[in-house]
């Protein structure tokens, strides 16, 4: 297993910059509260990845006691403070998605918003599906979502700088986030450098942060064949989050793999 360095973004500039995102979180709010339908099975649900809370804490909200765990110390201390300031109680822990181990097993286990690309090899992304697997209760569900690549937007991936959005700063003004990606096809990676800017309400710069950091994208058929690998037997996907949809090309591919 290689080595990983602390997470690539400071929690206080990952909660501006993804702030705009959020049709995602009633999609797993839902699934979060369709493990816990009070018959057979423990209800327990462990979110890899969970980062400052994007989605932990709308599931605490909702009345659902997620469990988190984050390879990011910096990370978790700003969700804990989150959760102190909100009156919200977890178990959130430090933890690689690779190889970890919890004194539970769980009725579900997702890992959202594409971290699972944050795994550079195959032997990464089979090792987390195995790690996985082996914490899920019997019919217990692991569930993840990863974008599809889009060839025209791979294509983009050159290596000049692009202004990828601009949005509202929670203390005034706004933040402009630009990329510099560039793509390897041969090994499914993309390297992207990120120049984050806060700006004033005169457009000015006030502040600069440069980021870096790299996924490696799954193609369907590559993934199904990973997950049979980690010994999951039945699995299924769905494209986006409205529906059992057929995925599309560019789609967030939804995946759902049963411990049987």
């Amino acid at each position: 297993m290689a080595a990983v360095k602390e997470y690539w973004c400071p929690p206080d500039v990952y909660d501006v910059i993804y702030s705009d995102i959020g049709d995602d979180i009633p999609f797993w709010v839902a699934q979060a509260k369709a493990a816990r339908p009070g018959g057979a099975g423990s209800g327990r649900v462990l979110e890899l990845c969970c980062g400052t809370g994007r989605l932990l804490i709308p599931c605490l909200e909702a009345g659902v006691p997620v469990e988190g765990l984050d390879r990011s110390a910096v990370m978790l201390d700003r969700l804990r403070s989150k959760l102190f300031a909100r009156g919200l109680d977890a178990d959130v822990a430090f933890g690689d998605m690779r190889d970890f181990t919890r004194p539970h097993r769980y009725a579900l286990l997702f890992i959202a918003f594409n971290a699972f690309l944050h795994n550079l090899s195959a032997a990464d992304q089979l090792a987390t599906l195995q790690c996985c697997r082996e914490h899920l209760e019997p019919n217990g569900r692991l569930m993840l979502n990863v974008f599809h690549p889009l060839a025209r937007k791979l294509a983009e991936h050159d290596g000049v700088p692009r202004v990828f959005k601009t949005v509202p700063h929670p203390a005034g003004g706004s933040a402009r986030v630009t990329d510099a990606g560039r793509g390897d096809p041969v090994e499914q990676r993309i390297r992207t450098a990120r120049k984050v800017e806060r700006l004033d309400p005169e457009g000015r710069v006030t502040e600069t942060h440069d980021l870096s950091f790299e996924l490696r994208y799954v193609y369907k058929p590559e993934m199904e064949l990973l997950l049979t690998l980690a010994g999951f037997k039945r699995f299924q996907v769905q494209g986006g989050y409205g529906g059992e949809r057929k995925p599309e090309e560019g789609d967030h591919l939804v995946w759902t793999a049963w411990r049987e």
